[in-house]
């Protein structure tokens, strides 16, 4: 007999079949109930691994076993000539039957009592199943990497476990197909014990990936696992012992494995690419640069410029530096650290060199074109909407770069007017970064430019909540409170952001400002002595003594100071070059000396009577803005027109949305036109109608000899006078204020 007969004649086979069809039913029997009296899938895996354990024994016992009317012997006891296994088999083969049924019985209860489907979906569409799978597709595959735990028993080893999530991140993210939470929100959760499922809601995602390093002399040990957000169930877990040569390989390992126990299927087979260095100490040294580059004050920022040129001197081929490099410096424009040359000369040969050897890199691409929007204010308006509009596409496949996206919807406003559209862009970074404190604080300006005061202020205690020490989101709420008229709120607003980012000098030249326009020297030079001491030399401290000699009634040094400041064509940093030329206007003018005036600024620059094209700088625009005002008294009114009209028509044709929320742009027009009721309209319509607290000097301005004609106007007169008295009041707000311990 041959060894398949045997089997056939032992029933091995029905054995087989009949425990395959039990063991299906039970399982799912315990999937369908487990979850019901609370248990998770893991009680259902170890059912199924304990059936499938049980299936070899099971075999086993037909071969070797025998069931006999005196009960069961093994099968070499048993004379053939008794064997009873064909009434065996017909008893398997009844259980079998019987099993069947069973499996039937339980698909039709799944089917109609345990999960049905509603009957007049079904009689309406016998395809409704298909149809709703159609409708609502599955959410593509999504992740957020929590920050790896140190678990090295050394401090000093933190940036080194963040810096593998950040790697773990930047790789993840190639996959366009797979959402990975940004960094800044993936981080927000370091140290805490969120539960798993709590992280996942916040940031919107399905998985999460967490895991632990231990670094030990020169060997390492990364423990990694992937996580179903919904049940909590490991669908894949690994560790990792190598020495510290191999982070590179383990960084690559983790990112692959994890895009396999994601499903590969669906994220393509596509390849991933890991960090572009694989010297150690290059790779420290930026992984610290970037710890720094995420807190994003004066101080931080310094530090990490420092310490990815070490980086790079380390391996000059290190791409990620460069590029790290490269957008450091546009933070630091942003923040006042350096100007916008400085920020080209630097930043453009280091994004040079990343597209010679990587020409499709979109990081490098999108941040060149940041710098050339920067200084893009007398470009062909075609030109800087491409640029826009690239830039724009570009975050689509860079869903992680917030500092790029909040630039581009910068752009949006500051060009274009379009504030919904740079919404829609902040919302849509906030899906992938919920918790970045910069992109809520970004929503949050958006939303004053839309007068929508009330959800400002929530979005900016949304970025103070998830980042208490970003400073900006004060600054910012201050001008929130000034925008809805309450002047102690936006001083006291202004007083923290100083407390939380000392270094700021800017910060506290608001704050200085704000008291010499008020009236309140004392207090303004409590707050420039700050400025002076931080940064004495910076175009921001200058336009603070300027006010500062102002206030204390010092023509003759408030007039130096802005000559000088326009003769060096100081930075717009606060409107420092705006201010330095308005006021220069306003001391000249109201002597008389308007042809003096004129004369300097074309001293300093020739362009100033060139109206062919847009002055290519701020320097240029406030001084051809300027010397504008000073001709209207020396060349006379017609004269005068023309050249603004062309000013004008070249500020529309750049493609400058600024002018349009500017309160004093528009009147200049009808004043040189001579319609003083349309600029007296517009006045007690317009900017007259804005909150001292929102523009404190706005009656100083009215009383530029140029606005003379409509400031003399009985009904502006009166609303001057209102002011002033509006004025008073917040000014002895202020001063009860002043007396809180707070500002002692």
């Amino acid at each position: 007999m041959s060894f398949f007969q045997e089997l056939k004649r032992r029933n091995v086979f029905r054995v087989g079949i009949a425990y395959g069809v039990a063991a299906w039913l039970l399982i799912q029997i315990a999937d369908t109930v487990f979850p019901r009296i609370g248990l998770s899938d893991s009680a259902v895996t170890l059912v199924i691994a304990l059936l499938a354990i049980g299936m070899a024994p099971a075999l086993i016992f037909a071969w070797a076993f025998e069931m006999t009317p005196e009960g069961l012997k093994r099968e070499r006891e048993v004379d053939r000539g008794e064997s009873i296994t064909p009434n065996t088999g017909k008893k398997l083969d009844r259980i079998i039957i019987y099993s069947m049924a069973a499996v039937i019985l339980f698909l039709l209860a799944d089917r109609f009592l345990i999960n049905p489907v509603e009957p007049s979906a079904v009689a309406a569409n016998p395809n409704v199943a298909e149809q709703e799978a159609s409708a609502e597709p599955a959410p593509p595959p999504s992740v957020a990497v929590l920050p790896f735990v140190n678990m090295s028993g050394n401090a000093d080893n933190e940036y080194f476990s963040d810096g593998l999530t950040e790697t773990l991140l930047h790789m993840l993210a190639q996959l366009p197909e797979l959402k990975v939470a940004a960094r800044t929100s993936s981080f927000a959760f370091k140290g805490q014990s969120t539960s798993v499922t709590e992280i996942a809601e916040s940031l919107g995602v399905a998985h999460v990936l967490e895991g632990s390093v231990q670094r030990a002399g020169e060997r390492i040990r990364v423990t990694a696992q992937l996580i179903r957000a919904d049940d909590g169930f490991h669908i894949w877990s690994q560790n990792y012992d190598r020495t510290l040569e191999d982070i590179f390989a383990i960084q690559d390992e983790i990112a692959t494995d994890v895009v396999n126990a994601l499903d590969a299927s669906l994220l393509g087979k596509r390849a991933i690419t890991g960090l572009s260095t694989h010297d150690l100490s290059a790779y420290d040294r930026y992984l610290k640069a970037l710890e720094q580059q995420a807190v994003f004050t004066y101080s931080s920022l310094a530090e990490a410029d420092s310490l990815l040129k070490q980086s790079l001197a380390e391996d000059p081929g290190f791409i990620d530096a460069k590029l790290a490099l490269a957008r450091n410096y546009t933070m630091m424009f942003g923040t006042g650290l350096i100007d916008r040359d400085e920020m080209r000369k630097k930043a453009m040969p280091l994004l040079e060199q990343v597209t010679h050897d990587q020409p499709e890199n979109r990081v490098a691409r999108a941040l060149i074109l940041t710098i050339e929007l920067s200084g893009a204010d007398a470009r062909a308006a075609a030109n800087r909407r491409a640029y826009v509009d690239e830039l724009t596409s570009l975050l689509a496949v860079i869903p992680t770069e917030t500092f790029l996206r909040s630039t581009v919807a910068a752009w949006l406003v500051n060009f274009y007017n379009e504030q919904e559209r740079a919404l829609e862009i902040i919302n849509a970074g906030l899906l992938v970064d919920p918790l970045s404190a910069f992109l809520h604080s970004r929503k949050g300006e958006l939303l004053t430019r839309l007068k929508r005061f009330d959800e400002a202020r929530l979005a900016m205690l949304r970025a103070i909540e998830i980042q208490p020490d970003y400073a900006s989101a004060y600054s910012k709420m201050a001008g929130i409170l000034a925008e809805m008229g309450d002047l102690p709120a936006t001083l006291d607003w202004s007083r923290k952001a100083v407390e939380v980012d000392p270094q700021d000098h800017e910060l506290a030249a608001q704050l200085a400002i704000g008291f010499y326009e008020l009236g309140l020297s004392e207090e303004g030079d409590h707050w420039a002595d700050r400025v002076m001491a931080l940064a004495p030399e910076s175009d921001v401290a200058r336009m603070v003594r300027m006010h500062g000699f102002l206030a204390h009634k010092d023509l003759d040094a408030a007039e130096s100071t802005a000559k000088s400041m326009i003769e060096d064509q100081v930075s717009a940093r606060q409107g420092a070059i705006w201010d330095a030329a308005f006021s220069y206007q306003y001391l000249l003018s109201k002597d008389g000396r308007d042809k003096e005036g004129l004369q300097f600024l074309r001293s300093v620059r020739p362009d100033v009577d060139d109206f062919s094209t847009l002055p290519n700088d701020q320097q240029g625009m406030a001084m051809q803005w300027t010397a504008i005002l000073f001709a209207s008294r020396v060349v006379g009114p017609e004269e005068s027109l023309e050249r603004w009209t062309q000013f004008e028509s070249n500020i529309e044709a750049s493609g400058a949305g600024w002018q349009d929320d500017d309160l004093m742009f528009p009147l200049m027009k009808p004043v040189l036109e001579g319609d003083i009721e349309a600029a007296v309209k517009f006045a007690l319509e317009d900017s007259l109608t804005e909150p001292v607290a929102n523009w404190i000097g706005m009656n100083d301005a009215y009383r530029n000899p140029i606005l003379q004609p409509v400031a003399s106007d009985p009904r502006v007169a009166a609303r001057l006078a209102e002011r002033d008295r509006e004025l008073e009041r917040a000014k002895r707000e202020v001063q009860e204020m002043l007396q809180k311990p707070e500002w002692q």
